[in-house]
């Protein structure tokens, strides 16, 4: 019996994907921003949007980090990592609007006294800062191929460490299921989408097998 398979109407070829001169660039960037490699992935929700001109884009600054190691096994993927001033800030946060030029918005997120807790079915529930989380669990540079399903991509390098580390810290019990990840949420900060905001859950939560 023969099989027919229907390609949906929004699956793309690779033909169709936006072409690498559009988002690749040979300047490589961010030895900055550090991502605790436990970030949970937003879905989209607007679809492609072009992003607009931003006033006073260069009116911020990152935190240079330096002591991390290169993983080899992400050191490479044959592609200029694309330019910061792109990955920077063309990205979809939608605790601070429903478009991909939310990077000054974003601004008003405090960046002193964070912190990380770990609780439930875990044999030693801990809360960490900043400091915690750098001298317990060294960092490393991965290097990543990042394809949005709106049909754009970027070679970004992430600053973290691996989830394995943190879970052998905190002991998962044999209860443990799942792990559920819980976004900073504040009104007053992070608003959320526009019309949106008044009908997604918000904090965001993400959860992992």
């Amino acid at each position: 019996m023969a099989f027919i398979r229907i390609v949906p109407s929004w699956q793309l070829s690779e033909n169709q994907i936006t072409p690498e001169s559009a988002f690749l660039n040979r300047r490589r960037f961010m030895k900055s921003l550090i991502g605790a490699g436990l970030t949970a992935t937003i879905l989209p929700l607007t679809g492609c949007q072009s992003s607009s001109t931003a006033k006073n884009q260069d009116n911020f600054s990152t935190q240079v980090i330096s002591n991390f190691t290169q993983n080899p096994n992400f050191a490479d993927v044959n592609r200029p990592v694309t330019a910061e001033d792109l990955a920077t800030k063309y990205n979809n946060f939608y605790e601070y609007g429903g478009s991909k030029s939310i990077w000054q918005a974003a601004q008003a997120l405090p960046l002193e006294d964070w912190k990380i807790e770990v609780s439930g079915l875990v044999k030693n529930p801990t809360t960490y800062d900043l400091d915690d989380l750098q001298k317990k669990f060294p960092l490393e540079e991965r290097i990543y191929r990042f394809r949005c399903v709106e049909a754009w991509a970027m070679i970004v390098p992430w600053l973290g460490f691996p989830m394995n580390k943190l879970m052998a810290a905190v002991e998962p019990t044999s209860e443990a299921k799942f792990v559920r990840f819980t976004s900073f949420y504040d009104p007053k900060i992070t608003p959320g989408p526009g019309f949106w905001a008044n009908g997604y859950p918000w904090p965001y939560t993400e959860g992992l097998r």
